[in-house]
């Protein structure tokens, strides 16, 4: 003989209206949690930082003319540039490998970031660029 099924489910199953009500009961958390986020990053709320306040206030164009740009550098013959120069110059990641291993390295103890110095660096492009007085090279 069969079991009859009851008509109310089990309390490990969940009907369509309860797991509807479930998931919108989720979406609110989700949306609640992302509204206190917002809050919590809005420009309203004083920024609890190291920076100065003259950092905070200042445009970031403004800002980043204290460091000493890429192109700043290139007429300082005596300068390093670092990778990161070379990616301001416009250098895709590639090209600027190809400079690395093309010069000699500048590696200063304790410190981790490899350089170039200027002159090495505008001497091999110029080395490099072909106009009308010569042909370029081919290599297959």
């Amino acid at each position: 003989m069969a079991r009859a099924r009851p008509d109310t489910p089990t309390s490990s199953q969940l009907t369509l209206d309860d797991w509807a009500e479930a998931v919108k009961a989720d979406g609110e958390k989700v949306e609640a949690k992302r509204k206190a986020a917002r809050a919590r990053h809005s420009p309203s709320r004083p920024a609890i930082t190291n920076r100065t306040e003259a950092q905070r206030t200042s445009p970031p164009a403004e800002r980043s003319s204290r460091h000493a740009s890429a192109e700043n550098l290139l007429a300082l013959p005596e300068a390093l540039l670092t990778r990161t120069h070379l990616r301001e110059l416009g250098l895709e990641r590639r090209a600027v490998d190809a400079v690395f291993r093309a010069l000699p390295v500048v590696e200063l103890p304790g410190y981790t970031r490899p350089m170039i110095r200027v002159e090495d660096y505008l001497h091999l492009v110029e080395e490099h660029t072909y106009r009308d007085d010569r042909v370029r090279p081919c290599h297959a």
